[in-house]
């Protein structure tokens, strides 16, 4: 069967074959038809009737040209000329009789050789078969016709047998030629089937991936495929535009930055993990945020990962590896996470303020009022410059990183990048956020804390125990009427207790636990009201303190100090004056260094050479980095105008590889008062003549 199946072609033809083998049967049968006046001419050469030839050859010339007329099957057309190949090659012998007669009955064999490019073994049989018969047959008969010599039995076998090995290689050659050649659209077509169906997989896939996928050549040109979620998000992409050119149009950043990085990528200066991670990560496209991920694709098809050790390698050894001729681009909708992230981070800074109400609500609502008043003078731009707004703006993100409320700390901050890069007041559009934010903040805020018209008085358990032993002691009428009056000023003790939690706080955020802070609060009491700016423009030197005050364990055990770093807080009163004081032990201030910064931004000799008013220059600081906590020159400066608006003075005493001291100090007045603990010590006619 196996045998049969192989000489016996498929019943199936491809539209080539059939196209192949009717050009082949109208050549072969006009090559038939050129040998009638060629047997006619080696007739009249040998003397054998020409015109007998003539009609011999066109008697052999009815059957195929009837069959070309009738057989609708070019292979079995074919068949038929292998037929008549063999007869006009009988006629050849017979008519070329002569010295030359055995020669003639090679033209047997170059016909069976030229039927294989009818690609069908069955013509080859069928024309083995009919020279078969012809020198048997004709050999019985008219025996000089097929040999020009008295020819024995055994030679008509040799004969034979060399048609029968002949045979047996065209049969192998015409298959051959049926599989590798007229097969060939067969294999083109299974092929061009089986990529179809792996391109239709490929489709499938790349139409239901959630993300975005497309490649880029090295100079950042796209390939004519992509995912349908491309399509869906930004629109059909054109074949070998620029990946940076089109998504420009819908981010401009991103566009610019790509465009940059890819030339990195290009030019393999850098590790690929190096490059890779220049190109842009994220694309705004209006409301829509993507993350974007790159892989480079090695010449081999393969993604190219970069390995430890590959890392590890000289760069020399690095080359060898495979060389990256696309990227492959990824396109994440983060949109929703973010959301996600941002409601779980408002949710958290809502808690955190929750608990900072339940601690200190006082504190809190004072920094609000305080917060409510820096918004009203952004909103309403009364702020003298870009500095004082700076200021503002700065202020506002530092007491609200300290109080939990990290989504106005941060608008704080990319507002404060965004002056310090093009020096110039924002528009209420770019504004915009932090508006935003903090009137939702706001609204929140409001069902926490409740209605704030409210007035009430709390008092500790020492106040309780003071005026209850004054009543009870017959302490003056007067002095007890005084002490009552003093709960609706603040306790210096409550006040030095909420910073200290803030210094703690912020040790914590900055990495620089543990920490002492030392409190001294020497029982005063202040109107709030009237200090509520001064504190509230504190939280910059407290920040201070911890960032530039506090050393690295390892610079401490270098200068011989303790492991764990101070910071001390006191209140006092000394003739008739206020003084709020911080101090910390670590390194001291650089003057030298503030110096040079204060120089390159054109600061006046006078401001140079007084330490005051140095260490309050806008845009002078010793850091040498800008982040969220510190590096920006605007904290002291904005205590400072705190200060002087209260008619306060500001001094620092700062020595290096010690420490520094910062006084703020003030006029009494009618806003500073001594505890009740100083109330009930002193003589009675001393402090009616004090109130």
């Amino acid at each position: 069967m196996k045998l049969i199946n192989y000489l016996i072609l498929p019943s199936e033809m491809t539209p080539f074959e059939q196209r192949y083998l009717a050009r082949l049967n109208k050549i072969a049968l006009i090559f038939f038809y050129l040998h009638i006046p060629a047997l006619m001419a080696v007739a009249a050469a040998a003397g054998t009737r020409p015109w007998f030839a003539l009609v011999l050859s066109l008697v052999v010339m009815i059957g195929p040209t009837i069959a070309y007329r009738t057989v609708q099957n070019p292979r079995n057309l074919s068949i038929v000329y292998g037929i008549t190949a063999m007869l006009m090659g009988g006629l050849l012998v017979h008519f070329g009789q002569g010295p030359v007669q055995i020669e003639m009955h090679f033209y047997f064999f170059a016909l069976l050789a030229m039927l294989c490019m009818f690609a069908n073994p069955a013509v080859n049989i069928a024309a083995a078969v009919t020279v078969a018969l012809h020198h048997l047959i004709v050999w019985l008969i008219v025996p000089s016709s097929v040999f020009n010599y008295e020819a024995q039995w055994w030679v008509v076998l040799v004969h034979a047998a060399f048609v029968v090995l002949e045979t047996v290689a065209a049969c192998y050659i015409s298959r051959e030629f049926f599989d590798n050649v007229i097969g060939l659209e067969k294999i083109v077509q299974a092929r061009t089937a089986t990529i179809k169906e792996k391109q239709r997989d490929m489709r499938l896939i790349l139409d239901n991936v959630e993300q975005g996928l497309t490649t880029i050549d090295l100079d950042g040109c796209m390939s004519s495929e992509c995912s349908h979620m491309i399509e869906q998000w930004f629109g059909v992409p054109t074949a070998g535009e620029k990946l940076a050119i089109w998504m420009g149009q819908k981010d401009k950043n991103f566009g610019e930055w790509l465009n940059m990085g890819l030339d990195s990528v290009k030019d393999g200066m850098l590790p690929p993990e190096v490059a890779l991670g220049q190109l842009p990560k994220r694309m705004q496209d209006k409301d829509k945020t993507y993350a974007v991920q790159y892989q480079l694709i090695s010449s081999a098809g393969a993604a190219t990962e970069v390995s430890q050790e590959r890392r590890a390698e000289p760069r020399a050894e690095a080359i060898s590896a495979p060389a990256a001729e696309k990227i492959l681009v990824i396109f994440t909708d983060i949109t929703e996470r973010l959301r996600k992230e941002v409601s779980e981070r408002y949710q958290a800074d809502l808690l955190n303020l929750f608990q900072h109400i339940m601690r200190d609500k006082a504190g809190f609502l004072e920094f609000l009022t305080e917060s409510d008043t820096i918004m009203n003078a952004l909103r309403g731009a009364t702020y003298e410059s870009v500095d004082h707004k700076k200021r503002l703006i700065h202020t506002l993100k530092g007491n609200s990183a300290v109080f939990g409320m990290r989504s106005v700390s941060e608008v704080c901050h990319h507002l404060e990048n965004q002056i310090s890069e093009e020096d110039r007041a924002l528009t209420e559009l770019e504004m915009a956020p932090l508006y935003l934010v903090w009137d939702r903040v706001r609204v929140d805020l409001e069902k926490l804390i409740g209605a704030r018209d409210r007035k009430s008085i709390e008092i500790d358990d020492s106040d309780y125990e003071a005026i209850l032993k004054a009543v009870l002691g017959g302490v003056d009428r007067r002095l007890v009427e005084r002490m009552i009056k003093s709960w609706k000023l603040e306790s210096t003790r409550t006040r030095l207790g909420r910073i200290e939690q803030q210094i703690q706080g912020l040790a914590q955020r900055m990495g620089k636990s543990p920490l002492t802070v030392d409190i001294e609060s020497n029982d005063l009491r202040f109107h709030t009201e009237h200090y509520m700016p001064f504190w509230s423009a504190f939280i910059h030197v407290l920040r201070n303190a911890v960032d530039h005050g506090i050393e690295d364990l390892e610079d401490r055990a270098k200068g011989g100090k303790r492991q764990q770093a101070s910071i001390k807080v006191s209140t006092r009163t000394s003739n008739d004056e206020f003084i709020v004081s911080i101090e910390d032990d670590g390194p001291g201030v650089d003057w030298d260094k503030l110096r040079a910064k204060a120089e390159a931004l054109g600061a006046t000799s006078e401001s140079l050479k007084d330490p005051n008013q140095l260490i309050c220059l806008p845009g002078v600081t010793t850091k040498d980095s800008v982040t969220e906590l510190s590096g920006r020159g605007v904290g002291m400066a904005a205590v400072r105008e705190a200060c002087e608006a209260l008619g306060g003075t500001f001094l620092i005493h700062s020595t290096r590889g010690v420490g520094t001291r910062l006084s703020f100090v003030f006029p009494c007045g009618q806003t500073v008062y001594e505890g009740h603990a100083a109330m009930l010590a002193g003589s009675a006619h001393a402090l009616l003549k004090a109130a």
